[in-house]
């Protein structure tokens, strides 16, 4: 289900032609095209797939917009009662207007649904240029501006992901602790770094 005409949406337009704005149906193929590579897919989870297909990629735009996907928007806290729309969480990043990766917030369960965890991805031919680190602080803001709910921002880490770390870092995440073999991907053991950061006073 899409969300409301009312609900807001992430849309921003940055330096360098950066930018973060909705999913399109125009985006498969590129979005296909960046994800559908090995070396992207080692630093994420399982559930991303690979191979990394177009149909995968128009099965993700109606993830994000399935309605148990979402999150309330607005000044909704438990003690206010107030609840706005529902607003889509997981955004494409682009670079003059070519989705070329992904980022998003996703809300936990139970005791922590006011805290969500960071993830992102970006193609490979566009590392090392700075994108990620000029996305990832004002989505962290439109993130507290639209979620009242929202308290704190998890990221974990390939540890030796340092490039992700640094982003991170740099948004005003504060690395809080690290597990070591806290994860299995691809036949190793990895270690995770973890970080971070609560709404700002």
């Amino acid at each position: 289900m899409a969300s409301s005409p009312e609900a807001p949406t992430c849309k921003i337009d940055l330096p360098g032609g950066v930018g973060i704005r909705a999913y399109r149906r125009s985006d498969t193929a590129s979005i296909s095209r960046g994800a559908n590579n090995p070396n992207v897919v080692k630093n994420l989870r399982n559930r991303f797939p690979y191979p990394y297909t177009e149909e995968t990629a128009q099965s993700w735009f109606d993830i994000v917009t399935q309605e148990e996907n979402m999150t309330r928007s607005g000044k909704w806290t438990p003690e206010s009662g107030a609840e706005g729309p529902l607003t889509v969480t997981n955004y494409a990043v682009t670079v003059n207007d070519e989705a070329v990766g992904a980022i998003g917030i996703d809300f936990g369960k139970d005791i922590y649904f006011r805290t969500a965890e960071i993830g992102y991805w970006l193609g490979e031919e566009h590392w090392g240029k700075g994108v990620m680190s000029t996305a990832v602080p004002p989505f962290i803001q439109w993130a507290w501006d639209t979620f009242g709910v929202l308290v704190r921002v998890n990221g974990e880490v390939n540890a030796g992901n340092k490039g992700s770390a640094a982003i991170l870092k740099k948004a005003g995440f504060v690395v809080e602790g690290q597990k070591q073999k806290g994860a299995f991907k691809n036949g190793e053991f990895i270690d995770l770094l973890i970080l971070g950061m609560v709404r700002p006073s």
